[in-house]
């Protein structure tokens, strides 16, 4: 993924937001001077800055490293664009309020090192396609995944491999040889399903799907996928 300067991404936002809310005092939606327009405006940009940090730091394509600048500015931000909207009352002098995110920055620093243990990440993509990968039983988090799978490159074991696989987001590709046993489970709240010749797309909280082919218990030799996000899209292809 070619990384999107900050500099730039906040320029361009910045240029959209000040357009936007000029033209909204200029019609008349909004009253008010330049300077109050200054001070109502400053926050969204710390807002901007910061999310743009926070994004920065957890992709994995990025190296830039400014976490801690990330998570302060779009607390910040946050915290003053509610007080603009009355929903709060908070004010840029009360910033040592936020002293607490020194020990949520330790918490994520040590869950990045914890992740490189245990198969846990915020942000993981894979492809398993490579002629004679090991097939072996899986079990991972992560915020965003992308996994893509094709089984008929390599040797499946003569036992039963589990896979399970769990986060917010997940987009997983399955491709399974013909004369492969297999059987996907799991729930999401946002669910689209293409499995062989059986399709679901369904939008709520707690949508299941339980899948399996007809010849799964009565095999050795079989594949299960145990997956658990709040948004999936899996699609698995039989050749």
């Amino acid at each position: 993924m070619k990384h999107f300067p900050t500099g730039q991404f906040l320029v361009a936002m910045s240029f959209v937001a000040l357009g936007i809310f000029l033209l909204f005092i200029n019609i008349g939606i909004i009253s008010m001077e330049m300077t109050e327009a200054f001070v109502f405006f400053y926050p969204f940009l710390l807002l901007l800055l910061g999310g743009k940090y926070v994004v920065d730091a957890i992709l994995p394509s990025t190296k830039r490293n400014k976490l801690f600048q990330g998570i302060l500015l779009l607390t910040l931000g946050s915290l003053l664009v509610m007080d603009r909207f009355q929903i709060i009352n908070f004010s840029l002098w009360s910033i040592w309020k936020l002293w607490p995110l020194v020990f949520v920055l330790i918490g994520i620093k040590l869950l990045g090192k914890f992740r490189h243990n245990q198969g846990f990440s915020l942000v993981r993509s894979h492809s398993f396609k490579k002629a004679n990968w090991k097939v072996e039983a899986i079990h991972d988090w992560s915020f965003v995944c992308d996994y893509d799978f094709d089984f008929s490159t390599t040797f499946i074991p003569e036992e039963e491999t589990v896979i399970n696989l769990s986060g917010f987001v997940g987009d997983i590709s399955i491709l399974i040889p013909e004369d492969i046993p297999f059987k996907v489970e799991g729930s999401a709240h946002v669910l689209s399903a293409k499995i062989d010749k059986h399709n679901q797309d369904t939008v709520g909280r707690g949508h299941g799907i339980n899948y399996s082919t007809v010849d799964f218990e009565d095999s050795l030799q079989r594949l299960v996928f145990q997956l658990d996000f709040s948004v999936l899209d899996v699609r698995v292809d039989r050749i």
